[in-house]
């Protein structure tokens, strides 16, 4: 047994055995895929401007020192605050071609301009970028103002962020076509084309809108819109060059802003005064008010735009002669703003004079206490130099 034993031990011993089959090596463990959470892509340049702007606004308001309605600052006051205006931009106000587009004429010009802002920056800033979209909004903004210059009469002054607002509504036009705007390109490029055209169709019509600054905003929308296509690589989700397009929009936001803080408005209002004294009316030419007839003062604000009498004599004579009570309140609005920007050679009872017809005025358009608030302290002044409607102030209670 015990042979038996060693034999078997031996052959046991001495056969080819298999090696063990090494152990598999435990399955890699592969990480989990990159999820890539979804970019906010909100609108904050867009919110910003919006935002500015109606501060700006407010401040126009706080400043102003006559309102006409609609919280309307008067032409003299948007004059000092740095209007565009031909012979001041080249007589050393540069600075203007930023302040204009900051400022507005009325609260339903503000409306407006920020409704059609808001509905396209809602669909072009996600898909630009905020820095592309700032410098796109910037470079309209200047476009508008040089066309507003060369184009526009030279005694035409010009503010409004709506050169800026085309400017990124060409803009949409021109990235709309793009395959990087996907299905809602078609979209974008639609409303751009709803808005731009019947702000360029009627340029030489005779009204309020800078058409002008409507078609500076447009080609400079058209040059930012192909200068982004450049720098957009393909595949690229966003176009390069962001910080300088960055920088150009900041530089131009904030210059505007700095001009409108920093320029002392004393000095503004003599700068426009000593640019403006051959546009004054000579004493010869001013007609006694209680003769000027419509044809007239119309003539004569035609050639004297800035002489507050000018607006003095029109607003009468829409009182007088054509009952048209809005537009005399207007225009004796107006001689009183423009009377503190272009005093030259004023009557001292000047501002007495506007702010007994202004009160007149109101009285008609039925706002009696705010008739009497103005008129009331000055029934003495009227009933020795304006004999000629005191009665019409007794009429309507301004005085006893």
């Amino acid at each position: 047994m015990a042979a038996a034993f060693g034999k078997r031990s031996v052959q046991t011993t001495t056969a080819r055995v298999a090696p063990p089959r090494a152990a598999a090596p435990p399955p890699a463990i592969t990480p989990p895929a990159r999820v890539d959470l979804p970019t906010i892509r909100f609108p904050l340049v867009t919110i910003t401007i919006l935002v500015t702007l109606t501060l700006v606004f407010m401040w126009e308001v706080h400043a102003a020192p006559m309102l006409h309605r609609g919280l309307s600052p008067s032409v003299g006051a948007l004059v000092g605050y740095g209007a565009i205006d031909r012979a001041l931009v080249l007589s050393g106000g540069l600075w203007r071609i930023l302040t204009a587009p900051l400022l507005h004429g009325s609260l339903d010009h503000l409306i407006g301009n920020g409704i059609v802002l808001a509905v396209i920056g809602f669909m072009l800033e996600p898909l630009i970028g905020p820095r592309w979209f700032a410098a796109m909004y910037a470079m309209g903004a200047i476009g508008g103002s040089l066309c507003s210059i060369l184009l526009n009469d030279a005694d035409i002054p010009s503010v409004g962020a709506s050169g800026a607002i085309m400017g990124v509504l060409a803009g949409a036009f021109f990235c709309g076509a793009s395959a990087k705007a996907g299905p809602k390109g078609r979209k974008m490029q639609t409303w751009a084309l709803r808005l731009i055209l019947p702000s360029l169709i009627p340029l030489a019509a005779n009204s309020h809108v800078d058409y002008a600054a409507h078609l500076g905003g447009v080609l400079a929308g058209l040059t930012s819109g192909v200068l982004l296509q450049m720098a957009w690589p393909r595949g690229a989700d966003r176009p390069e060059l962001g910080n300088a397009a960055a920088t150009v929009g900041g530089v131009i936001f904030a210059g505007g802003l700095f001009a409108l803080v920093l320029i002392p408005h004393a000095a503004v209002t003599a700068a426009v005064a000593a640019s403006t004294p051959s546009t004054l009316m000579p004493e010869e030419e001013m007609p006694q008010i209680s003769t000027i007839d419509s044809d007239h003062a119309r003539a004569l604000l035609a050639r004297y735009p800035h002489d507050p009498r000018a607006h003095l004599l029109r607003g009468f004579a829409f009182l007088k002669s054509d009952h048209d009570l809005a537009d005399a309140e207007e225009q004796f609005r107006e001689a009183l703003a423009t009377k503190d920007l272009l005093a030259a050679g004023l009557d001292p009872d000047f501002e007495k004079t506007v702010t007994v017809l202004l009160a007149l005025t109101i009285a008609y358009e039925h706002r009696p206490d705010e008739a009497r608030a103005l008129g009331t302290p000055l029934c003495g002044f009227a009933a020795e130099r304006l004999p000629d409607i005191t009665d019409n102030l007794r009429e309507k209670g301004i005085c006893e």
